[in-house]
């Protein structure tokens, strides 16, 4: 009897033990079965980001939206007055000297002028020449001519090697290179490109289209080079095509003119 009440007190005690853990489960309204559940659920994948949707209209229309306008300024066109301008080449300088003197007087610049008959870009770069004129004269504006006597030649590489030195002692001076006449004795202008290479498009006046009266089917008459350098003026004084733009009034008259160095073809520069 008392084996069989001791037992009875202990499942009772089991029970009373156990039920506050179910009645703990209960509460929080959770099953055994739930919980089971979430432990198998897998975790949520991240969203993916939308992509925004674009139709081919609006594509279209976004292409043909105006481009900015250009911030390029155009160079400030210089007046000639008070310049110092010193004009150096072959033969071609010879005529071009004297018309040029003519704006010179018009327009109230110094201008100097040094030709030697028969030279080329390499006795340019070679003789010291022209950094000896720039040292002495002090110029605010350069124009060569040079080119006449490259046409034909067919080592370019040295021509330009030539041109490049030239250039490198002008420096910082404004200037402008002056192209050769066209030449009916010789059809290959390739060195018109070498230069103009060098130069860049807005330093380079090209004359292949001049036509100028000639005196002896090489070099311009005085009329011709005259016409000549009316057209190269015209051009310098636009900014839009001269990157060193200066301006300078046509002169009706001509002057009496005498270059400050003209050297023959047996010249060989200073060293």
């Amino acid at each position: 009897m008392i084996v069989k009440t001791i037992k009875y007190f202990i499942v009772l005690l089991f029970l009373f033990l156990l039920s506050p853990a179910v009645s703990a489960q209960e509460a929080n309204g959770i099953s055994e079965q739930e919980v089971k559940l979430a432990k198998s659920v897998e975790p949520d994948a991240m969203p993916e980001a939308a992509i925004p949707h674009t139709s081919s209209a609006a594509v279209e229309e976004m292409s043909m939206e105006p481009l900015p306008a250009s911030t390029t300024q155009v160079s400030h066109v210089a007046e000639s007055r008070d310049q110092v301008v010193l004009l150096i080449g072959d033969s071609m300088a010879d005529g071009l000297g004297a018309r040029f003197n003519d704006y010179a007087v018009k327009n109230g610049f110094k201008f100097h002028s040094i030709v030697w008959y028969g030279s080329t870009t390499r006795d340019w770069a070679i003789a010291a020449d022209l950094q000896y004129q720039i040292e002495k004269l002090r110029p605010t504006y350069i124009i060569i001519s040079l080119g006449t006597n490259d046409l034909g030649y067919k080592d370019y590489s040295r021509r330009e090697t030539a041109i490049q030195t030239i250039l490198s002692r002008v420096g910082n001076i404004p200037y402008v290179w002056i192209g050769p006449l066209p030449w009916k004795k010789i059809k290959d202008r390739t060195i018109v490109d070498v230069i103009r290479d060098c130069t860049g498009e807005s330093r380079f006046f090209d004359s292949s289209s001049v036509i100028a009266s000639r005196a002896d089917g090489v070099h311009p008459t005085r009329q011709g080079a005259a016409l000549w350098v009316d057209k190269i003026v015209e051009w310098m004084g636009e900014p839009e095509l001269n990157a060193n733009p200066i301006e300078m009034d046509k002169p009706d008259f001509t002057t009496r003119f005498k270059h400050d160095e003209k050297h023959g073809m047996g010249y060989h520069g200073r060293r």
